[in-house]
């Protein structure tokens, strides 16, 4: 099917903008102009800042539910590496919260290049084991964690998952990958139509260079956790992709291998949908999260 009409806006917008290398990071990470959107309610927010690996570590906490012992969720935004933060993704952790019921953390992990690989890993995991350490404090049950991320997020959620089982984190009730950037060395694949949406190797080239100290470390496990030669013991995922994005073939991939290790694995590929879809106020990003919040549910159960 063609790119769905609920996306030709987006599609014009981001025809119309600079290529990233021609703007300064100060003007990529501008916020943009407040929206006219009400936020989606949710019974509480609270930001907090915790120690981190490279000094103070922002959080924001989102509580939607009753009782003292609700299910966990870390947040981590996408943006390859280099944009987003805790208010760009604000909607959608509030959206999340409130279909899931449940004490959700989004956490501001430090960006490239100025903080180049390993630290939004390590920020991203100190998030985590400060979450599951302060459940209770939380009211939350911290035998019910998962993880969730989109796009530059989904690879980090994704290695979460990997850094818990190797070193000892916090067991994961679940994964949930949107259109996540999981092979760092693999391609840009053109969409069905031979055209690149919103992302494009130029685009990769830019992310890669930033958030990379060294080409080489793109084939790294924590840096392309599709790479890792073992995905057994990891827990069970959810894989969320988009026919018209770039990212969607190593997406569908990992989601096939991780079957091929044991890994209880659900991947949905939204036809017609673009990168970063889940971000945008469309009823496809409504689906897509109605979709996700009862996954985490079903494994929250």
């Amino acid at each position: 099917m063609p790119v769905d009409p609920q996306f030709h806006d987006v599609i014009d917008l981001y025809k119309n903008l600079p290529s990233l290398g021609e703007l300064p990071l100060e003007v990529l990470r501008r916020p943009p102009a407040p929206s006219a959107t009400v936020a989606t309610a949710v019974d509480s927010v609270t930001d907090q800042t915790i120690s981190g690996p490279g000094g103070d570590l922002k959080l924001r906490i989102y509580r939607c539910g009753a009782g003292d012992s609700l299910p966990l969720l870390l947040f981590i935004h996408g943006g390859g590496f280099v944009l987003g933060d805790l208010d760009t993704h604000d909607e959608m952790a509030r959206i999340l919260a409130a279909n899931t019921g449940c004490v959700t953390v989004a956490v501001d992990y430090r960006l490239a290049p100025e903080h180049p690989f390993p630290a939004a890993v390590d920020d991203c995991f100190a998030a985590l084991n400060w979450a599951a350490t302060n459940a209770q404090e939380l009211g939350a049950d911290a035998s019910r964690i998962a993880v969730v991320g989109d796009s530059a997020g989904g690879n980090l959620a994704a290695v979460m998952a990997l850094k818990a089982r190797e070193e000892g984190g916090p067991a994961l009730c679940g994964q949930v990958l949107i259109y996540p950037a999981v092979d760092l060395t693999a391609p840009m694949l053109p969409a069905p139509d031979g055209k690149f949406y919103i992302l494009s190797p130029e685009t990769r080239k830019f992310f890669n260079g930033a958030y990379l100290r060294e080409p080489t470390h793109a084939s790294l496990p924590y840096v392309s956790p599709a790479l890792a030669d073992d995905l057994r013991g990891l827990p069970p995922a959810l894989i969320i992709t988009a026919e018209y994005d770039p990212l969607c073939a190593q997406g569908e991939a990992l989601a096939a291998r991780l079957k091929q290790m044991g890994i209880e694995t659900e991947l949905k590929r939204y036809d017609g949908a673009i990168h970063g879809f889940a971000t945008f106020p469309v009823p496809m990003r409504d689906q897509a999260l109605r979709q996700i919040a009862d996954w985490l549910k079903s494994r929250y159960a």
